[in-house]
């Protein structure tokens, strides 16, 4: 009988379903340790009393325990600590018997401290002694008992100017110290018609100015009510400035029908509200309409927003409340315009920035490991993406499209798709990545074959946030330290940021069938510096990154461990963006960059074969576009560009020899149309024309997305596109006339795709999706063997890139389930499956058949902690070196991580249970199969200030 597979999908489920079983005992815990405070204190070990009574006081809060606390400070002669708690008692509703014992415990202690009472007008600041980073004492009026000498008191109230003064205090004295807060405003320069219309800041609130007017109000976002007889009342959504002003023209229209009032609330406060596309104030509010019907959107961030028509009746209210459920952030990459996930023509993931931070992700390899339909391999040398059953050994990710906030990562000598430590030393600036699967070359052209990646980056740390620190410390001896600075100002902003890694890596490696022992050789070294910047329009981003990695794999026939096996990578980009929204129905975007690659790979073969060789590759080049979007009518949006692309140089050596290569020029146009055409049907038609000027072919890229909702609780996305690969110059003129020799001639890859996926929402939190897809690669660029010697590579036959004959056939069924209430508790489960055919024995070996991922994210306590847990199960690879097992494995992540003031922490473990397996890769970059990592771990903490 066969060995059953059923267990590691057992465990999988088990770790992933389970829960912890939590015993409310807190009470029977604070009792015990209020006796225990009770019998010290009756030992007069005042101290250790102390210390159970706050245990007592932190698991249930009690009066009693108060007082006992105030006790224990005085007899252990700590007067100010003790008149503190007391006093504090008295904000307590007390019995008269008690309020009496504790005014004459107050009594007592005054001789002896310095007392001062701090009062402010208006009540309620915040005070706080000699630092503010110490944290408040209280809300005034507060009387605080100090140790004597001079002090400074600040006080602190939102829409008030602080305030501060010096007092000098003495034993036994109570000093007064009173502040008149002074509120901060700003000015709202009204004018226009009616004159004499009444302005005020509350539906029913007294009348604070009649037009023309200059009223003052506090800063930030306020609603503006301006009512005249005759005329419609109006509302007027202004931000107030602080210290400054503002202009508002209101033009009130005369009152042709009779008004009824419309009541909105909602589940969240603040949520913004808009009638009849008019920005009408924040929940809760009131608006008063003319009769008839109205259009109502109520939005929120990160909620599904609430559209609704309503029925006004004149002289009467009728009541709106909005439930505004969890949805995840909108993606660009999809339509390279900012579109929710349900409405982007294309299957499509988002991880969160809190996903990102619960899980500790570190590459965005490690990141994308649990997407459905994604897998992972590393070489030693790159980590390598596969995507719905294509990753072909030696690939180097070049039939996915990385991009950084849609700039193209991808370099054009060898078309490689960064996607660990050689694109960036961590994800510490990312805010989202969105993944979008299927061929995207309709938008973005070569390269986008079976997805888009988009990782977008954080543009600041926040307006009151200016400088954030992060180290850490893992399993393969690795330390990584992190610094980003960032200023913010309205529509100004600038952040930079540096990073660097170090990791020593395995202490030994098995390679091969025969077990080939490799001791050390596996360090990895990374640095990476960012700067985002934005005025208004105009934005700003650049970003340098080097990796340099030991080989412990002997690839390309070098010396099984011998030292000095090394690549080394450079990626850099310089971008200007200007982007603007002339009017709702037409927005500009115009971008420049400079891009650079650079390669080194140096490989020790032994002194008879010539001994180190040194390769080296360089590219430098520019691209630009223009991208416009229009609505043409109501209803449709389209998104015409042009892109250009001018490869200044690209060189290419091999044992110091330059190789033939050829600076490519590129000229590209592209279209995209979105219907609407039915509140429950969609229409996306997209087409790109690439000319490449050194190419006989010029590819033509169609996407065709169908997006219904067939009932309420349904969504269906039919797509239909191709996608193309231009050969790249690494494999149309590499050769080193050892083992590789030059393509004769390439013709571009080709990718048709069907997909067909729905989505059924059992609740607005729980969405169940399954999808079905089939892929015809055509022109699938391979390294192989010529059949006879050419002389190229001496005697031997040489490797060569050639399109592979026939048509390989790809299918697919995918299944998930994503249950997410809010943004740090998700359940998402998810099953992946495919088969081909005509495929060759190298693409065959690397594709596992089966994919089970599942996340689960939950907080604990109070919410400030988070629990994350990952496990992906792969199949084997049975036709792959390493026999019927390679490949096979149960991958378990396990992370806690939270927040503790301006500290953020995380502590997780990846691959918990220690899984050895390994995978099969290119005999030509490694002895094949080579293991995977085992258990290892992450400690970080970040300060953000």
């Amino acid at each position: 009988m066969p060995p059953s597979r059923s267990g590691p999908l057992l465990v999988l489920c088990l770790l992933l379903l389970s829960s912890p079983v939590l015993a409310d005992n807190n009470a029977d815990e604070a009792e015990i340790a209020f006796e225990l405070g009770n019998d010290a204190y009756s030992r007069g070990e005042y101290a250790e009393a102390l210390r159970s009574y706050f245990t007592s006081y932190r698991l249930v809060p009690n009066r009693n325990v108060l007082f006992n606390i105030a006790r224990c400070f005085e007899a252990l002669n700590k007067f100010n600590e003790a008149y503190r708690y007391y006093n504090d008692l008295l904000t307590e509703d007390l019995p008269s018997e008690d309020a009496s014992e504790v005014t004459r415990s107050l009594d007592r202690l005054r001789p002896k401290v310095a007392l001062v009472r701090v009062t402010t007008n208006p009540k309620g600041a915040d005070v706080y002694v000699d630092r503010m980073d110490l944290g408040s004492r209280g809300r005034s009026p507060q009387t605080l008992a100090l140790t004597p000498g001079r002090h400074k008191i600040m006080v602190k109230k939102d829409g008030y100017r602080p305030a501060e003064a010096t007092v000098a205090l003495a034993r036994g004295r109570e000093a007064e110290q009173t502040f008149e807060l002074t509120l901060i405003t700003g000015g709202v320069d009204l004018s226009g018609t009616p004159e004499g219309a009444e302005v005020r800041d509350s539906p029913n609130g007294p009348v604070i100015g009649r037009l023309p007017a200059r009223v003052r109000l506090p800063p930030g976002q306020r609603v503006l009510y301006v009512r005249a007889p005759g005329y419609a009342p109006a509302q007027y959504v202004v931000d107030v400035p602080a210290d400054g002003s503002v202009p508002l023209a209101v033009a009130l229209g005369a009152q042709d029908r009779p008004t009824g009032r419309l009541v909105v609330t909602a589940n969240r406060d603040g949520a913004a509200v808009r009638v009849d596309g008019k920005p009408a104030g924040f929940t809760p509010t009131v608006v008063t309409l003319p009769e008839g019907e109205h259009t109502l959107e109520v939005e929120s961030r990160e909620v599904r927003p609430l559209r609704q028509s309503v029925t006004v009746v004149a002289d009467q209210e009728v009541k709106v409340h909005a439930e505004l459920r969890y949805a995840p952030p909108p993606v660009r990459a999809a339509s390279k315009s900012l579109v929710a996930v349900d409405e982007a023509p294309a299957s499509t993931t988002v991880l969160t920035q809190e996903e990102l931070r619960a899980f500790g992700w570190r590459t965005l390899a490690e990141a994308l490991s649990g997407v459905r339909g994604i897998y992972l391999t590393d070489d030693r040398t790159y980590t390598y993406l596969g995507v719905r059953g294509f990753s072909p050994p030696g690939d180097l990710n070049t039939r996915v499209l990385i991009l950084w906030d849609g700039h193209s990562m991808n370099d054009v000598w060898a078309g490689q798709g960064y996607a660990a430590h050689d694109l960036s030393v961590d994800l510490q600036e990312v805010e989202r990545i969105e993944v979008v699967r299927g061929p995207g070359s309709a938008l973005y052209g070569t390269g986008a074959f079976f997805a888009v990646i988009n990782v977008v980056p954080r543009e600041s740390l926040g307006a009151d946030k200016h400088l954030e620190l992060t180290g850490a410390v893992g399993g393969l001896g690795t330390s990584r330290g992190h610094a980003t600075a960032s200023w913010e100002d309205g529509e100004r902003s600038v952040l930079v940021s540096a990073a660097a890694m170090s990791a020593r890596g395995a202490d030994t490696t098995r390679l091969g069938e025969d077990n080939l022992i490799i001791t050390g050789l596996d360090g990895e070294k990374a640095a990476t510096g960012t700067v985002r910047a934005r005025l208004g329009h105009l934005s700003f981003q650049g970003q340098f990154n080097i990796r340099s990695k030991e080989l412990p794999t002997a690839p390309y026939g070098t010396v099984p461990g011998a030292e000095g096996n090394v690549v080394e990578d450079l990626r850099a980009f310089a971008e200007a963006r200007y982007e603007r929204a002339f009017s709702e129905r037409f927005s500009l975007t115009v971008r420049g960059a400079l891009d650079l690659s650079r390669y080194e790979g140096t490989y020790v073969y032994s002194e008879a074969n010539g001994g180190p060789v040194t390769e080296e590759a360089a590219a430098d080049w520019v691209t630009a576009e223009a991208r416009a979007n229009l609505g043409l009518f109501e209803g449709n949006r389209l998104t015409v560009g042009v892109e250009g692309q001018g490869q200044l140089r690209v060189r290419q050596t091999a044992g110091n020899d330059p190789l033939p290569t050829k600076n490519r020029t590129l000229v590209s146009a592209y279209l995209l149309d979105e219907w609407r055409l039915h509140p429950r049907l969609s229409l996306s038609v997209g087409l790109r024309l690439d000319k490449y000027l050194d190419l006989d072919t010029t590819p033509l890229t169609p996407r065709l997305a169908l997006i219904a909702r067939p009932y309420d609780a349904g969504l269906t996305k039919l797509v239909a596109g191709r996608a193309f690969r231009a050969p790249n110059v690494y494999e149309l003129y590499y050769q080193d006339g050892i083992s590789q020799g030059a393509a004769k001639a390439l013709d571009p890859e080709t990718i048709t795709t069907f997909e067909l996926e729905h989505s059924h929402d059992l609740t607005d939190e729980l969405r169940l999706t399954v999808a079905g897809y089939h892929n015809r690669i055509s022109n699938l660029v391979q390294l192989r063997p010529e059949d006879a010697p050419s002389g190229d590579c001496g005697t031997a036959a040489c490797l060569r890139f050639v399109n592979a004959d026939g048509t390989t056939l790809a299918w697919g069924a995918e299944a998930g389930v994503h249950w997410q209430p809010g943004r740090w508790l998700l359940v998402d489960l998810s099953y992946s499956y495919v088969t081909l055919r005509d495929a060759s024995e190298e693409v065959a070996a690397a594709a596992p058949a089966h994919l089970v991922s599942g996340r689960l994210l939950m907080p604990l306590g109070g919410g400030d902690m988070r629990l994350a847990t990952q496990a992906t199960y792969q199949s084997a690879r049975p036709t792959g070196p390493g026999g019927a097992d390679s490949g096979e494995a149960l991958i378990v992540g396990f992370g806690l991580s939270g927040d503790y003031g301006p500290l953020r922490y995380f502590a997780g473990v990846h691959n918990l249970l220690d899984t050895r397996y390994t995978l099969p890769v290119s005999e030509e970059n490694s002895i094949a199969p080579v293991p995977q990592y085992g258990r290892t771990f992450t400690l970080q903490l970040t300060g953000t200030f």
